[in-house]
C-alpha cells in the first residue's frame, strides 16, 4: 500500500485504545446510540513513508468514505481537499460534538478533509476528515480508537475489551519454529454448541482456537472467538492447509449466545463493548477496512453504523481468523 493507514487496525484481544488528555466537561453522560460510534486512526509519518510529512498533518484522522477508481495515475498518495471536493466525491459532512474515548474521554476539532490513495489489487481512495485536540496513542501498535458523537462528556461510557477464556495456540521456539499447542484451555460449553466443529483426529490434524469473552456485572455478555482445522500432513506446519471459523456472539435473552453475521461485508472481529449505567449499549466489531458498530437491546443486536472506509489486498481479510504459524516473508 501507498499509505499503511490501510492496516492499522487491531483485532480480538487488542489491548485498551488510545486516548489523549484534552479539555474535559465537568458533567459526564453515558453511551451514544450506535450510530453514533465511529473508529479513528492514528497516522504519523513513518506510518505514511512520507505522505504526512507532505501533508503537514500526523494526528488523528476519521475515515467516512471510499471510493473505487480504475486508476491511480495522478492521485496523491494523501492530499487534504476541500469541503467542495469532498461532497462530489460522495463524502457525507462529518460528526459534530466528537469525543475520543479513552481513561479520560478527549475533545475532539475536525479539520480539514483529507484523500488517501490505497494501492491495492482494487485501487481505491479513502476519505475522512482530520482531528486535533487529542494526544497520540501511548501504545504506537495501538494505532486505532472509538471515536462517539456527545453533547457533553461521555465519562461515564466504559469500553470493555474482550478478554482470554479459552485457546490452544502453538508456539514459536528459540529458532523461530512453530511448535504444536503443548497446553490447552476448553471452548467454553455455551460456545460449544454453536461453534461449527470438524473431524480432527489426532496425528494427522491440529484443532487451534482463541475465545475471547466479555463480561458485565459477573456475567458474560458477549464473545469473539475463531477456530483452525490445520491438516498436518507433513513436517512443514507453513505447508498445511487449514480450515477456518470466526465470528462473534452476544448473549440472546436467554443468556444464551446468538452469533451476529449482519453488517458485514467481510468476516468482523469483535473489539469491544460500550456500557454504561444502564447496561451494555453498543458492541464493535472490525476488519481491515471496515468496522460496524451495533446497538445492543433486549438480546438483539442492530446495525446502527457499518462503514468500509478502504479495500485492503484479498489476503489480508485472513487475517480475521488466522490461528496458525506465520509464514510470511
Amino acid at each position: 500500500m501507498r499509505i499503511p493507514i490501510a492496516c492499522v487496525l487491531l483485532l480480538a484481544g487488542c489491548p485498551k485504545r488510545g486516548g489523549g488528555t484534552g479539555p474535559v466537561a465537568q458533567l459526564g453522560v453515558g453511551c451514544p446510540a450506535a450510530s453514533g460510534v465511529y473508529i479513528a486512526s492514528y497516522l504519523t509519518t513513518e506510518e505514511a513513508q512520507g505522505s504526512a510529512a507532505k501533508s503537514g498533518h500526523t494526528g488523528w484522522v476519521l475515515p467516512l468514505h471510499d471510493r473505487v477508481v480504475a486508476s491511480l495515475d495522478g492521485v496523491a498518495d494523501y492530499a487534504t481537499i476541500d469541503a467542495a471536493a469532498a461532497s462530489a466525491a460522495g463524502v457525507p459532512a462529518p460528526p459534530a460534538n466528537l469525543w475520543l474515548l479513552g481513561p479520560t474521554p478527549c475533545k475532539l476539532t475536525v479539520g480539514s478533509y483529507y484523500a488517501a490513495a490505497i494501492d491495492a489489487p482494487t485501487p481505491n481512495v479513502t476519505y475522512g476528515v482530520e482531528l486535533t485536540g487529542c494526544a497520540a496513542p501511548q501504545d504506537p501498535a495501538n494505532a486505532s480508537a472509538l471515536v462517539v458523537v456527545s453533547d457533553a462528556s461521555p465519562s461515564e461510557c466504559q469500553i470493555l475489551a474482550p478478554k482470554p477464556v479459552a485457546q490452544r495456540l502453538g508456539q514459536v521456539d528459540k529458532s523461530n519454529q512453530w511448535q504444536k499447542p503443548t497446553a490447552e484451555t476448553p471452548i467454553p460449553a455455551a460456545l460449544a454448541g454453536v461453534i461449527p466443529d470438524k473431524p480432527c483426529p489426532a496425528g494427522s490434524c491440529e484443532k487451534l482456537w482463541s475465545i475471547g469473552q466479555v463480561e458485565l456485572a459477573g456475567k458474560p455478555i458477549a464473545w469473539a472467538g475463531a477456530v483452525n482445522w490445520l491438516a498436518a500432513t507433513s513436517n512443514a506446519p507453513c505447508d498445511w492447509k487449514a480450515e477456518t471459523f470466526s465470528g462473534f456472539f452476544i448473549a440472546g435473552p436467554d443468556g444464551a449466545p446468538v452469533r451476529v453475521t449482519e453488517g458485514q461485508d467481510h468476516p468482523l472481529a469483535m473489539t469491544a463493548v460500550l456500557a454504561d449505567k444502564t447496561g451494555s449499549k453498543v458492541v464493535v466489531a472490525e476488519g481491515p477496512g471496515e468496522y460496524t458498530s451495533y446497538d445492543l437491546a433486549a438480546g438483539k443486536a442492530t446495525v446502527g453504523h457499518h462503514l468500509v472506509w478502504l479495500r485492503p489486498h484479498p489476503d489480508s481479510y485472513a487475517a480475521i481468523d488466522h490461528l496458525g504459524p506465520d509464514c510470511g516473508p
